[in-house]
């Protein structure tokens, strides 16, 4: 995990952006972590697709202010946001480019990046949670979602974090950003490992199963303690669909931490037919945290 970089916050003037960046504050501030606020001035984002006259200097002209003034507020929104933790440093940046590759650059010196969704709303006020998806797939950095509404209170900050744990290496990422959150917090951190297969009915064989799932949330879990030892960590095993589990102990956790690769599980879940929904629907902000040994090993920087 990339620890010396600035949490870096997408915002477009939107409820789900002040959500975003008042999250990203507060954790700049327990991380110890300087802030960047980037807003992309995108004309196709804030005209729409169909636009076919040119745009004159007026209309940028009136598109910079506007932008000048988004960043302004935001860095407000931020410096409320952390004052009751510490002081941050907080850098804004204006960008002219579309918005998917401008935020996707910024994850590479990234500590994290974070944006804001909401369910509906105009074209721009959507944008970025349009995008959330795609970021998660490609980002060099843990990716937080921040949905409009989600609870970010100092009661909702002493709630657990919940990682979700499913067995392979792939799941490391997940779990060392979520230690990490949960030591930055002091609040402990739920391992949860989901179990889908078919339960059989035989009791010998439950057993054998029920151990199997043992070893593989032990397994998941060494040498973490050790790393962490200001850290509680409780562990769980469930019987469920993954997406359910999700959203059912996204209630009371103040984030949801899950990979991004993996076999079956939060990885299969959150990238198949139900991410979109799921995305949005979690009702606490939720880290998607890409296994980035596949991408080093495979594409070029």
């Amino acid at each position: 995990m990339r620890s010396n970089g600035p949490i870096v916050v997408g915002v477009d003037g939107s409820a789900g952006s002040a959500a975003a960046v008042a999250w990203g504050a507060q954790a700049a501030a327990q991380h110890c972590a300087p802030l960047r606020l980037v807003h992309v001035l995108d004309p196709v984002a804030d005209y729409g697709p169909g636009v076919t006259e040119p745009l004159t200097s007026t209309d940028y002209a009136r598109l910079e202010g506007h932008a000048r003034w988004v960043l302004d507020t935001a860095t407000e929104e931020a410096l409320i946001a952390a004052r009751a933790l510490r002081d941050i440093e907080i850098t804004t940046e204006l960008v002219y480019e579309p918005v998917g590759p401008a935020l996707l650059d910024r994850t590479r010196a990234a500590r994290t990046m974070v944006v804001g969704t909401r369910e509906r709303g105009s074209v721009r006020r959507a944008l970025l949670g349009s995008v959330s998806a795609a970021l998660a797939r490609r980002a060099r950095c843990p990716l937080v979602v921040v949905r409009e509404g989600a609870p970010l209170t100092a009661e909702a900050r002493k709630q657990l974090i919940v990682v979700g744990v499913d067995g392979t290496e792939s799941s490391e990422p997940a779990i060392e950003a979520a230690l990490h959150e949960a030591s930055a917090r002091d609040v402990p951190l739920l391992a949860l490992h989901v179990w889908t297969g078919v339960e059989v009915p035989s009791t010998t064989a439950a057993l054998t199963v029920d151990t199997e799932k043992q070893i593989v949330l032990a397994e998941s879990l060494a040498g973490w303690q050790e790393r962490f030892p200001d850290v509680e960590i409780r562990r769980e095993i469930v019987t469920d669909r993954p997406e359910r589990c999700l959203l059912e102990r996204s209630e009371q956790a103040q984030l949801l931490v899950v990979g991004s690769r993996g076999r079956g599980g939060f990885a299969g879940m959150l990238f198949g037919s139900t991410s979109q929904a799921l995305l949005l629907s979690v009702a606490c902000p939720i880290m998607i945290v890409r296994d980035l040994s596949m991408v080093v090993r495979y594409l070029p920087d």
